[in-house]
């Protein structure tokens, strides 16, 4: 029986061959990962197929799975032909049905962070095409606690839906159903994921597995309807997920003989714990941005959306760029709006993308080149990829996305079909060429609908959506080529398109569409769990007649990630302004620390965040320094931090607080906030 264990820093990776149930002389070679130090028998590990594939026609190798799951068809009954190592810790797996059907599993290792990279390239050596309706980018197995089964573990999801970014759920193994029979017999799985073109919609693409002091992590790329599954079958379990299957997602594709299909990577890391895990995933992901050079500094950024609600105009920019003229914001963005035509509203008239003379007399050129002297970095907002329904290229049926030959209308907004020439080229003049000739340097790109399960144009509606996320996703490198070092923000009413091939190709997100809600830092929290604080851009919306604790609560849930000003900023007092300069000049202080630190506790206690009671706790380190934020919404409260050695520098807040014997207390109110710089005590 095949066996092979390889080290990669502090994670052992096994390869293990187990016996099919119910298939005479058949097995299969599954892959399984834990600490290195962890003494692992072999023979307890039961694995099944580190590949997870199914072709139309497959059959079952489990009984009760058909309409459940597509892991463990008769497809997956593979043999390792060989394994190569390479330079770097790279390994790739061969692998084969003997029928012409083979496959190449790559696995990464970046010792950096203890973050494992996985695809799979399936490749047809058949002499006719074959069906593909399920490829699985990874698949961990022989999952197991401490004492050998998956007794008391637990899986950790984060849930999303509009301004409810990246929540976290958790459920017990047990309260799953996902604990064995009496009679080890009988299949259970847990599936989950999302079907269409917001990938942050419903789940974020992550989810962990805990255990007793050990935690596996993964994250997928997912530009368009994916899943992950956790799948029981006796003492141990599996893990897997990628692109949403046929029967998930309505996905199946023809791959012609001498043919090749390629999953997205899926990025897994194996911890004591699960902050760990997402600490791990969030550093690799840093290390892999391209962002222009600009945004090294974690610039403040201004966005006039909440003060002029989609009116723009040249008039009201010029006033706001004279309100903020003493505040250090080196970006300034021009959000929906600018081309509305008179008499209709702005999200209904996207698409044809012609600058409103009536709010830019001079036109828009001339507002970019006061941004420019005012010395900010000019922005504008497109919502390129769709169009509304009062605009001209609402009736354009034929470059529109259809579903069995009916174009695809969501109440007010259909979606371009980015595949065709004509479109590209019309975007090429409307998107490209505007930033160009108008010398804008940051994008705001929005998406506010889903086409949903997918579109006309391929093998399965499932494969057609997916073509579309593609060029959606290489829309963005072209965006780069045309205007280098542009800042591009990945929105899509807010963070609904939040995933880590996206987020890899953008220098930042919109967090979340929470503009100006009291439960904006618990989401914050949430997305930073999810990716860099960098790329988290988050609204500090300050509003003309707020208290100061109010100023004081905006401002430091946006120093979880990037701030994002907006709001009366015109008609606020000057007292009003020099706050907020502090606020700007005490995140200055921390901006490398709120960029590299790891999370070490988020505290939360609120279980509506509609009718929120409560506070949270934010605590991040980075070196010798550590930062607390705190937010108390609707209760009167204190907390109390252990201070561990480390002295408080400097604070931002009006809260009062106290520290003695090693206690930071902060007393709080109803809907106030406070951020607190510490930093390590050294005896003299």
């Amino acid at each position: 029986m095949y066996f092979k264990r390889y080290d990669f820093g502090d994670t052992a990776v096994y390869f293990v061959e187990t016996p099919v149930d119910g298939r005479s002389k058949c097995t299969t070679v599954g892959m399984a990962v834990y600490p290195a130090d962890r003494e692992i028998d072999p023979q307890r590990l039961q694995c099944d197929s580190l590949v997870q594939v199914a072709f139309a026609g497959d059959e079952s190798l489990a009984d009760y799975t058909r309409g459940v799951t597509m892991r463990n068809r008769r497809s997956t009954l593979l043999k390792i032909v060989r394994q190569t190592q390479f330079m770097g810790g790279n390994l790739n797996t061969y692998l084969t049905d003997g029928e012409g059907n083979d496959y190449v599993h790559r696995l990464s290792y970046d010792r950096a962070t203890g973050v494992f990279t996985t695809s799979v390239r399936y490749e047809n050596h058949t002499r006719a095409p074959r069906m593909l309706e399920h490829l699985s980018a990874f698949s961990l197995s022989g999952i197991a606690n401490g004492d050998g089964n998956t007794l008391g573990l637990s899986i950790r999801r984060m849930t999303s839906a509009w301004s409810r970014e990246c929540r976290l759920k958790s459920d017990t193994f047990a309260h799953l159903g996902l604990d064995m029979s009496w009679a080890r017999y009988g299949v259970k799985v847990e599936k989950w994921g999302q079907v269409g073109s917001m990938s942050n919609r419903g789940y974020y693409p992550f989810a962990a597995i805990e255990g007793q002091d050990i935690c596996w992590g993964v994250q997928l790329e997912a530009p368009f309807s994916w899943q992950m599954e956790v799948y029981q079958e006796k003492e141990t379990c599996a893990f897997s997920g990628g692109l949403g299957d046929f029967e998930f997602a309505h996905w199946r594709k023809s791959i012609p003989a001498g043919g090749s299909f390629t999953t997205h990577n899926a990025r897994f890391t194996v911890c004591r714990n699960f902050m760990d895990a997402c600490n791990a995933l969030i550093r690799e992901q840093a290390g892999r941005l391209s962002a222009p050079r600009s945004e090294e500094s974690m610039p403040v950024i201004f966005n006039e959306y909440c003060t002029t609600w989609g009116a723009p105009s040249e008039r009201n920019i010029t006033r706001i760029l004279k309100a903020i003229k003493d505040l250090p914001i080196e970006e300034f963005v021009i959000d929906c709006g600018w081309y509305r035509p008179d008499g209709k509203e702005w999200n209904n008239a996207i698409g044809d993308w012609n600058e409103s003379k009536k709010l830019f007399p001079e036109g828009i050129r001339k507002v970019a080149e006061k941004i420019k002297a005012a010395g900010k970095r000019p922005g504008i907002w497109f919502e390129f990829e769709n169009v509304g329904r009062e605009s001209n290229a609402f009736a354009c049926e034929d470059v529109l996305l259809k579903k069995d030959g009916q174009v695809i209308t969501s109440k007010n907004r259909r979606f371009l079909d980015l595949r065709l020439p004509e479109v590209q080229n019309y975007l090429r003049t409307k998107l490209l060429a505007f930033l160009r000739d108008n010398g804008f340097t940051y994008l705001k790109i929005d998406y506010n609908d889903t086409f949903g399960v997918g579109c006309d144009g391929a093998e399965s509606l499932g494969e057609g959506g997916r073509l579309v996320a593609e060029e959606s996703v290489r829309w963005l490198a072209r965006i780069r080529e045309a205007v280098p070092g542009i800042v591009i923000e990945n929105c899509a009413s807010g963070g609904s398109r939040i995933e880590p091939l996206r987020m890899s190709e953008v220098s930042m997100c919109s967090f979340s569409d929470a503009h100006e809600c009291a439960e904006i830092p618990l989401v914050a929290a949430n997305v930073s769990l999810a990716i860099p604080a960098e790329q988290s851009q988050i609204w500090a919306v300050i509003r003309e007649g707020e208290s100061d604790s109010r100023t004081i609560y905006s401002l430091c849930a946006a120093m979880i990630g990037r701030i994002c000003l907006s709001g009366d900023i015109c008609k606020i007092s000057a007292e009003k302004l020099a706050l907020i300069g502090r606020g700007l000049s005490f995140y200055g202080k921390i901006k490398e620390l709120v960029r590299r630190g790891d999370i070490r506790l988020i505290d939360c206690d609120i279980e509506s965040y509609r009718a929120p009671h409560g506070r949270q706790v934010y605590w991040k380190e980075l070196g010798e320094q550590r930062l607390i934020i705190v937010h108390f919404l609707d209760c009167e409260t204190a907390v109390r931090i252990p201070m561990d050695g480390y002295e408080l520098t400097d604070v931002f807040t009006d809260l009062p607080y106290t520290t003695r014997n090693e206690v930071l207390r902060i007393a709080g109110k109803p809907y106030t906030a406070g951020a607190f710089l510490l930093e390590k005590k050294h005896e003299l």
